[in-house]
C-alpha cells in the first residue's frame, strides 16, 4: 500500500468550504486533521484518503458507498459522518464529528491498564455501538484501541465504519487470480479473529473477537499475542487460544475471563452468537463479579504538536512474505509456551513484564501490576523500556533482599534475647 502523502495540507479549504487545520492522527490509509465547516461554522475532524487509494476508482466507489451507509448509523456510540468528498486536486475526504479527547489507545498509555468495573464501561459502549452497526448490515473489521475514540467526559465512540469495509473488498481474494491478492489480510495484526487471517472472511463475530481482544488487553495492559513479527502475531491468532487475563494479572474476577473466552473463541461457530448475547454476558459479569458502572478514565491532555504521537493504521499483510509495514513486536515469557505450563522461576520471569508501578506515575488498580505496551508488543522506544524493566527487576529483588535480611536480624535478636533471658534464670 502507497503511504499518505507528506505535503502538509493545513491551511487549505477542500471543495470551497472544509478549512483542514492541525494533524490530528495519521494511519496507514489516512491521516486526519481537525478542520472547520465555514458555511456551518462548526468544527470537524476531516479524514483525508491515501493518494493511491484515491487514485483507485474501485476503491473511491466502494469507499464513497461504506460512507453513505456509515452516515445513517445515528447514534451516540458512533463518530457520525458528516459527509464525504473529492476536492479538485483529487483529495478524498471524510468529514467526521470532532471529539475532543482522544483514543483508548492514549487511556492506555496514560494507564497502562484499567480497573476492571472501568474496562466493562468501555467494552459495553464499543459492543453497543457494533450492535448497530451489525443491525445495519455493516462489519467494522479493525476494532482496536486506535478506532475508539474516548472524549474528555469519558464518552466513548467507534470511529471509522465504513472506510476499512471499502478497504476490505479492495483487497478482497479474486477467485479467478490463485497468485494473487487472496494471501492478503487487512487489519491490525494483534485484533485479528483467525478466520480474518486464514481466508479473509470476516462478519459480525469477527468484531466481537477483536472486542474480545480489547477487553484482555484493557484489563491486563498487553494484548494476548505477541511474535518476533506480524505474520508470527497472525499465526497465533489461528493455532493459540487466548488465555484467561487472569493469568497475567491477579485479581481479575473469573466471570471477566469467562467472558473474554467467550468472545474470543477461535471457532466462530463457538463465540458469543451476536452483540446482544456479548451485551447480555457483560450485565452478567456486573452482577456476578460485583461490578458496577465505573466512568473512564479521560485522555491525558495533548502537549506538543497535535500530530507528534500519530496513530498506527490498518495495514496489509502477506502472510507467505515479509508484512507490509510490520508492527513492532516483544517477545513475552508465553509466547512460545502453552498458557497453563508455570515457568521454573515464575516469580523471576513475571518481572519482566509485570511488576510494581513506577512510584512516579503514582498506584495503579487495586489489582495486579501495572504493564505497559502497545497492542503488537511495542513500545515507544525499546531501549527506554529495556531500562525501565531492568530498574523494576533491580528494584524487586532489592526488596526481597531487604526484607529477608531485616527476618534474619529480627530472628537473631529475638534468639539472642532469649538466651540471655535463660542464662539469668537462677540455677
Amino acid at each position: 500500500m502507497t503511504s499518505v502523502p507528506t505535503a502538509d495540507p493545513a491551511g487549505t479549504v477542500l471543495e470551497g468550504r472544509y478549512r483542514v487545520d492541525g494533524l490530528l492522527a495519521r494511519g496507514g490509509m489516512s491521516v486526519v486533521h481537525r478542520g472547520s465547516d465555514l458555511r456551518l461554522d462548526r468544527p470537524v475532524a476531516i479524514k483525508i484518503l491515501d493518494r493511491g487509494l484515491a487514485a483507485d476508482p474501485a476503491f473511491v466507489r466502494r469507499f464513497e458507498r461504506e460512507a453513505r451507509a456509515a452516515a445513517r448509523l445515528a447514534h451516540p456510540g458512533v463518530v457520525a459522518v458528516h459527509d464525504q468528498g473529492r476536492d479538485a486536486d483529487g483529495t478524498v475526504f471524510l468529514v467526521l464529528e470532532l471529539v475532543e479527547g482522544g483514543t483508548l489507545r492514549d487511556v492506555l498509555r496514560d494507564q497502562g491498564r484499567l480497573h476492571p468495573a472501568a474496562a466493562l464501561t468501555v467494552i459495553e459502549q464499543v459492543v453497543t455501538a457494533l450492535q448497530v452497526a451489525h443491525d445495519r448490515g455493516l462489519v467494522h473489521r479493525d476494532v482496536k484501541p486506535e478506532n475508539v475514540l474516548v472524549g474528555t467526559d469519558g464518552s466513548v465512540k467507534v470511529a471509522d465504519f465504513g472506510l476499512v469495509a471499502a478497504a476490505w473488498e479492495t483487497d478482497a481474494p479474486d477467485p479467478t487470480d490463485p497468485e494473487g491478492s487472496g494471501e492478503m489480510v487487512l487489519g491490525t495484526v494483534a485484533y485479528l479473529a483467525p478466520e480474518q487471517v486464514t481466508d479473509g472472511r470476516a462478519d459480525a463475530r469477527s468484531d466481537l473477537y477483536a472486542a474480545g481482544i480489547v477487553l484482555f488487553e484493557l484489563l491486563t495492559g498487553v494484548p494476548p499475542h505477541g511474535g518476533d513479527d506480524a505474520v508470527a502475531v497472525a499465526r497465533r491468532h489461528v493455532h493459540h487460544d487466548v488465555p484467561p487475563p487472569s493469568s497475567v494479572v491477579g485479581g481479575i474476577p473469573r466471570a471477566l475471563d469467562r467472558l473474554v473466552l467467550a468472545a474470543t473463541q477461535r471457532d466462530p461457530d463457538a463465540r458469543l452468537a451476536d452483540a446482544g448475547a456479548f451485551m447480555a454476558a457483560v450485565r452478567g459479569v456486573r452482577m456476578d463479579a460485583d461490578l458496577p458502572y465505573h466512568p473512564v478514565p479521560p485522555p491525558p491532555r495533548r502537549t506538543g504538536t497535535a500530530g507528534s504521537r500519530p496513530l498506527r493504521g490498518t495495514r496489509l499483510l502477506d502472510l507467505d512474505g515479509a508484512p507490509h509495514e510490520a508492527p513492532r513486536t516483544g517477545r513475552r515469557p508465553w509466547d512460545d509456551e502453552p498458557w497453563d505450563d508455570e515457568p521454573e522461576d515464575a516469580d523471576d520471569e513475571g518481572d519482566d513484564l509485570t511488576d510494581e508501578p513506577d512510584d512516579d506515575h503514582g498506584p495503579g488498580p487495586d489489582s495486579g501490576p501495572t504493564v505497559r505496551r502497545r497492542p503488537d508488543g511495542a513500545v515507544d522506544d525499546v531501549d527506554v523500556a529495556i531500562e525501565r524493566i531492568e530498574r523494576r527487576r533491580a528494584r524487586s529483588r532489592s526488596r526481597r533482599l531487604l526484607g529477608a535480611w531485616l527476618l534474619l536480624v529480627s530472628i537473631a535478636t529475638v534468639a539472642a534475647g532469649a538466651a540471655g533471658w535463660g542464662l539469668g534464670l537462677p540455677g
